[in-house]
């Protein structure tokens, strides 16, 4: 994708710029989407922060067919129910906010289809498909990684307030140092195959970014602020060109 010029990032006489965040589960993506949002409004910028499923009727009956589990419902019918609460948010709210020059930021969209129900059987072709026409390319995808591992160590972490170490125990796959029950097998194989299909997006718009970084002979969680940082340094890059280069070429 060709950059944008600007003689300034801060201009509203533009379209607004369409950003997406995913990742699988406990990468902070709704967590790293404000800080990022709060960023952009820092600089002047008008700013929308939209999520999936989103706070139409669509996305809440979502909501609550995911919370019940009442209901049997097969691959084909989530997508039927992702997609039609997809497109009313698109057409609705995401659309118009892009038009008025409105940076939107996203917590998932489509590429969650993709890659969920994807492992789940639907075939891509059939998603994509039913994405064609009216979905707009994001100007920036920003897929978060992690090791599903420590992806559920940090979800476990926010509900019950825990540690992520992980330690091996006789007959498990893995348990928090804690003592808390461990995840599944299952759901820890299921998430694996979630991030290999992550790491299959390509495009001159989809940013991978993983969210753990190397401390001495170990790994680390990066901070929120560090996440924000890189992906403002990407769009600065992608945006505002003549801008960065002045910037360090003067530092």
């Amino acid at each position: 994708m060709p950059a944008i010029q600007y003689q300034q990032p801060e201009v509203q006489n533009r379209p607004g710029r369409f950003i997406i965040i995913e990742g699988i589960d406990g990468t902070g993506k709704s967590t790293l989407a404000r800080a990022v949002g709060e960023a952009l409004e820092a600089r002047g910028l008008k700013v929308l922060l939209t999520r999936e499923p989103s706070s139409l009727p669509t996305g809440k009956l979502i909501l609550e067919r995911l919370a019940s589990g009442e209901y049997a419902t097969t691959p084909h019918e989530w997508m039927g129910m992702f997609v039609t609460d997809r497109r009313l948010s698109i057409d609705t709210i995401v659309k118009p906010a892009l038009a008025a020059g409105t940076d939107v930021i996203q917590d998932r969209s489509m590429y969650s289809t993709l890659v969920y129900q994807g492992a789940m059987g639907v075939p891509e072709k059939e998603i994509l498909k039913r994405h064609a026409g009216w979905h707009p390319t994001p100007d920036l995808l920003v897929i978060l990684d992690i090791a599903p591992r420590f992806g559920l160590a940090r979800t476990r972490k926010r509900s019950l307030g825990l540690g992520q170490r992980w330690v091996r125990q006789a007959g498990q796959r893995y348990m928090f140092k804690d003592g808390d029950a461990p995840q599944s097998t299952e759901k820890l194989k299921f998430l694996q195959e979630i991030r290999r299909r992550y790491s299959r997006i390509k495009g001159d718009f989809v940013l991978h970014l993983p969210v753990r970084r190397k401390k001495g002979k170990g790994w680390v969680d990066k901070t929120t602020s560090e996440l924000r940082d890189e992906i403002l340094r990407e769009l600065d890059a992608r945006f505002a060109p003549r801008e960065v280069i002045d910037k360090q070429r003067y530092a």
